[in-house]
C-alpha cells in the first residue's frame, strides 16, 4: 500500500509539472512581444503605429551632420511646427579629447586640400577650403578654452 501511494503522488506531481509547463509555454513572451507589445503595429518599414483610443504614428530620425551655420531651434522648425506632433531631441555628447582629435584631423585634411588647390591654381577652391579650415580652428579653440 505504501508503494501505491508513492506511485500516485509521483503521477500527480508529473501531471502538475506538465500542467505548469503548458501554462508557461502558453504565456511565454516572444522577442516580438518584448520589442513591440500589443497595441503597436511594427509591420511598416518607415514608421510604427501605436493603437489606443486614437491611432498615432512614430518615426525615428537621425541627424548626423548639421549645416555650417544654423541656430538649433530654427534648424528643426519644419519638424516641430508640423501640427499635432510630439518631438524629442537627443544630442549625443562626445568626449572633449575625441572632438579635439577629430577637429585636428579635419584641419590637417583641409590644409592638404588647400595646398593641392593652390598648386593647381584653383583660387576659388583654395579660398573656400581656407574659410572652412579657419572655422574648424575657431571651433577647436572654443572647445579648448571652455575647459
Amino acid at each position: 500500500m505504501l508503494g501505491k501511494k508513492n506511485v500516485e503522488t509521483t503521477s500527480n506531481e508529473v501531471a502538475r509539472v506538465k500542467e505548469n509547463n503548458t501554462f508557461l509555454k502558453r504565456n511565454q513572451k516572444t522577442i516580438k512581444d518584448i520589442i513591440a507589445p500589443g497595441g503597436i503595429d511594427a509591420s511598416y518599414t518607415n514608421h510604427i503605429a501605436i493603437m489606443s483610443s486614437k491611432t498615432r504614428f512614430a518615426r525615428s530620425m537621425v541627424v548626423s551632420t548639421l549645416p555650417r551655420t544654423c541656430t538649433f531651434p530654427e534648424f528643426l522648425r519644419g519638424m516641430y511646427t508640423f501640427g499635432d506632433i510630439n518631438v524629442s531631441v537627443f544630442i549625443s555628447p562626445i568626449n572633449e579629447s575625441t572632438s579635439q582629435t577629430d577637429l585636428n584631423r579635419t584641419i590637417n585634411e583641409l590644409e592638404s586640400e588647400r595646398i593641392v588647390a593652390q598648386d593647381r591654381g584653383d583660387i576659388n577652391r583654395e579660398r573656400t577650403i581656407l574659410q572652412k579650415r579657419e572655422e574648424a580652428e575657431a571651433l577647436r579653440d572654443t572647445i579648448a578654452s571652455r575647459t
